[in-house]
């Protein structure tokens, strides 16, 4: 769910250039925390491209401090702040892990959401130990951060009155306890395939779920990602469906509904945007469309580690496609990488 961090950003940036008053009840609406480091830097002046976002989302019912990844994406903007690609990177991706040490100078090999756990209950201390980690990775400095609990971006259903959700097989979802819906095999609910309006109790499980995408359910296809990479595509298509909800309420044109969204959410978002404020980045981000943003993923398949069922990027073909894919972040290319790789990007939905 941690699309939502950008949606914030660059969700309507036209929406944002109302009056002062609404500027500051957007200001003041979203928690900001020192989550990268170096906190006493100075803001780097005007906000310029290409960027970086580190963005990490969960379920986090028990407060902040009880955070634990769900999700992890790289928010990447290109030079000229006119568009913008999402890599999102499965949590249980096998990689050496800064800050361990497994002899001769070498990092310890586990799966990238320990890197996060290592910060213990300090959300500050979980988001740059999971930035090192990535940055070792790919190369890629951050210019902010943030975490998300979609928990509590559910309310917004309520708010506005439901939202359609297409689910593109007929799947279990073992978090919800609807009867409305057959019980499955796996203690689960049974949710029918196809375009159907869902109010909050129902979203949050199907938002949560992930064991439902692979080869073992029927009608599932690659093109879904196994997994992490399936739930994080539903946890994208609920934010488009969202904001075509909140749009066709009024709540996007209109500035007063606007600040009243945002007032919804705001203390279910802790930003880092370096000593800029949203509404910097709203103005600076205004000529990116939300319901553009392409999600793409780490070239990798599935894997039995010592440290269990994990993704790797396996040598060969995903290798290469990978250090292309680093490379191209880098170098503010991946659209250009996107259209070399059409298998690793999210279509549809």
């Amino acid at each position: 769910m941690v699309i939502v961090g950008s949606v914030l950003m660059v969700a309507s940036g036209t929406v944002f250039v109302s009056v002062k008053v609404m500027f500051d009840k957007i200001n003041t609406a979203v928690g900001e925390k020192c989550l990268l480091g170096d906190c006493d830097a100075e803001p780097g002046g005007d906000i310029k491209g290409p960027l970086d976002f580190l963005l990490v989302g969960s379920d986090m019912r028990d407060g902040w401090s009880a955070a634990q990844s769900d999700s992890i994406m790289i928010l990447h903007i290109n030079e000229n702040l006119t568009n913008a690609q999402i890599v999102a990177i499965p949590r249980d991706l096998y990689v050496p892990i800064v800050g361990t040490d497994c002899g001769g100078g070498q990092s310890c090999r586990n799966k990238i959401n320990a890197a996060f756990a290592q910060g213990g209950k300090d959300p500050e201390k979980s988001i740059t130990s999971l930035a090192k980690t990535l940055t070792e990775l790919t190369g890629v400095d951050f210019e902010g951060a943030g975490m998300i609990n979609f928990g509590g971006f559910t309310d917004l259903v309520d708010t506005l009155g439901g939202v359609e959700l297409c689910l593109p097989f007929e799947m279990e979802v073992r978090h919800s306890k609807n009867e409305k819906y057959p019980p499955g095999p796996n203690k689960g609910r049974i949710f029918p395939k196809g375009c159907k309006e869902y109010g909050k109790k129902d979203v949050l499980p199907i938002v949560r779920e992930r064991y439902a995408y692979g080869p073992k359910t029927p009608g599932w296809t690659e093109e879904w990602g196994v997994s992490d990479y399936g739930r994080q595509r539903m946890q994208q298509h609920f934010i488009k469906q969202l904001l075509k909800k909140a749009k066709a309420e009024g709540y996007i044109s209109d500035p007063t509904k606007v600040g009243t969204l945002i007032e919804g959410i705001g203390d279910q978002v802790l930003l880092d945007l370096r000593g800029h404020s949203v509404v910097d980045f709203a103005f600076a981000l205004r000529g990116i469309k939300a319901d553009r943003l392409a999600t793409l993923r780490v070239p990798s398949g599935t894997q039995d580690t010592d440290v269990g069922d994990s993704v790797v990027i396996k040598p060969g073909e995903q290798e290469q496609a990978a250090e292309a894919l680093f490379s191209a972040m880098r170098d503010d290319e991946l659209g250009n990488w996107a259209e070399d790789y059409p298998d690793w990007v999210n279509s549809g939905t």
